[in-house]
């Protein structure tokens, strides 16, 4: 039994006898992940299950209404109470970007799904893309989400982690699963999970490797962070010239290995059980072991990943289009024959700069319609059409792809006249393939005419969610509580319920 499964039934009011019944539960030493026996029958079949994960994050906030949550009848320049709102408030920008890509039809949306309140929503002009791909959107689930965190330095952390800031437990998504599969290979030596972003260059950016933070988990749970617009040193910086030839890194690397096991030892009550009041040390002794796997990681970065990839978009020139080369990169690892990461996150920074940086829009949400343009149109290129069996691609039975954002755009302008202010009271999540069949596609939720949402999910729930699809049991020590899912008051209600709202399944 977990503790807290054991101090609330304990004050329930059960005697003595009942409470020592449980005990066998409580010596049971489960692996972080496992199951517990009580609810295998709640999780996902392993058939429909996802093998791996892939997420992309919108850095600085999308703006939902020209994007995935298009309703046609709200916030029209004729509306009595919110006129000029929603995606009518940023018409003038949508023939802009039309007219930059070249787009003369007169269509600006695609009907999509109904939501929670009955109104039909469209998919906007500009993820158009997904429009000449309707076998990727029969398999997308757009999860309506909310919190209450403003800015991006703590919003940011939250919907990487499903924890607020200062939390001792908030760690990245990839950091559960990367545990999770290496408690369960300790010998592997390349990643399991990966974080391919640009170098920071805002101040906000740091808050991007909240992806990485740990928790409480040990420190060979940690991502590989990779650097995409500098990846050109990526080779070098594996090939370790610091530590001489092959032959002399081994020994390096052997050298290291016995002082770490030598003090290691002299924190061994006796000699036996393990090290004593050294969390330090064993997060020494993972970063040892991780740069000694340094070669075998190298062997999995093949050459042409790791040239610059130029581009232009709608007449906007990147020298160097960091989420193409991010979302190439992440197919490979995703697919690699041998070595196949379980979970890659994309930080899609743009190509077109804003102000504060990627998604990051106050005043116009046009540069958001090339940036968005652009990463829809790689991430489709990495994804198998049907009947493509290309194994360098991926397959949405396999994976779970994720489009995340830290919030979403204000459906209004502000008393200062700006036009895309942070909105966290309502914004989109997007799962797509994985355990997201035919039956499971649709809207979870709403967002009604005055912007605000309906019956959302919570930024916690979407990464219980991505747990659950790769049949993870996501409530443990060192993952997440029954508090961090709002309305929850057991672990199978949060199983069931995160399983059926932001999934699909009633189990």
């Amino acid at each position: 039994m977990r503790r807290r499964s054991f101090l609330r039934t304990a004050g329930a009011g059960l005697g003595a006898a009942a409470v020592l019944s449980l005990v066998p539960r409580f010596a049971r030493a489960a692996g972080f992940g496992d199951v517990p026996p009580e609810s295998k029958q709640r999780m996902l079949p392993p058939e429909v299950r996802a093998t791996n994960v892939l997420e992309v994050f919108l850095y600085g906030g999308l703006s939902q209404w020209e994007s995935l949550y298009l309703v046609e009848q709200y916030g029209r320049p004729t509306d009595p109470q919110y006129p000029n709102e929603q995606y009518y408030g940023s018409a003038a920008d949508v023939e802009t970007f039309l007219s930059d890509c070249g787009e003369t039809a007169a269509e600006r949306w695609r009907p999509y799904a109904t939501d929670a309140l009955g109104a039909t929503v469209n998919i906007g002009p500009y993820a158009r893309a997904l429009w000449d791909r309707p076998d990727v959107t029969k398999r997308m689930r757009v999860l309506v989400q909310k919190h209450d965190v403003d800015p991006h330095e703590a919003a940011i952390p939250l919907a990487l982690t499903g924890k607020r800031v200062g939390n001792p437990l908030m760690a990245g998504l990839g950091t559960h699963i990367q545990r999770y599969f290496g408690d369960r290979e300790p010998g592997r030596k390349t990643p399991f999970s990966y974080l391919l972003r640009r170098s920071a260059a805002e101040d906000s950016d740091a808050a991007l490797d909240a992806a990485l933070t740990t928790g409480a988990h040990p420190g060979s749970a940690r991502p590989l962070r990779i650097n995409v617009d500098s990846v050109g040193r990526l080779g070098e910086l594996l090939a370790r010239p610091g530590a001489g030839t092959p032959p002399e890194r081994a020994h390096v690397d052997a050298l290291l290995a016995t002082y770490v096991d030598q003090y290691q030892q002299r924190l061994r009550w006796k000699g036996q059980g393990d090290p004593l009041r050294s969390p330090r040390l064993r997060e020494l002794a993972s970063a040892a072991t991780s740069v000694s796997n340094a070669d075998a990681i190298a062997a999995i970065m093949e050459p042409q990943l790791l040239t610059p990839m130029p581009r232009t978009v709608c007449a906007h020139a990147d020298p160097l289009d960091v989420p193409a080369m991010s979302l190439r990169l992440a197919a490979h690892l995703l697919t690699h024959p041998t070595q196949a990461a379980r979970y890659v996150c994309v930080v899609d920074s743009g190509i077109v700069a804003t102000p504060a940086g990627g998604y990051d829009t106050h005043f116009t949400a046009l540069a958001q319609s090339y940036n968005l343009h652009n990463g829809l149109t790689e991430l489709l290129s990495i994804i198998n059409k049907p009947g493509e069996h290309d194994p360098g691609k991926i397959d949405l039975d396999r994976t779970l792809v994720i489009i995340n954002t830290e919030f979403g755009r204000t459906p209004r302008a502000d008393d200062l006249g700006d036009a895309r202010n942070h909105h966290p009271a309502a914004y989109v999540t997007a799962l797509i393939g994985g355990p997201i069949r035919t039956a499971q596609a649709g809207i979870s939720g709403a967002i009604g005419p005055d912007g605000l949402a309906t019956d959302p999910l919570a930024p916690s729930e979407n990464r219980i969610a991505a747990l659950l699809a790769l049949g993870i049991y996501p409530f443990d020590q060192e993952s997440f509580a029954v508090s961090d899912a709002p309305g929850v008051m057991s672990e199978a209600d949060g199983v069931d319920r995160i399983t059926r709202r932001a999934l699909g399944y009633t189990l």
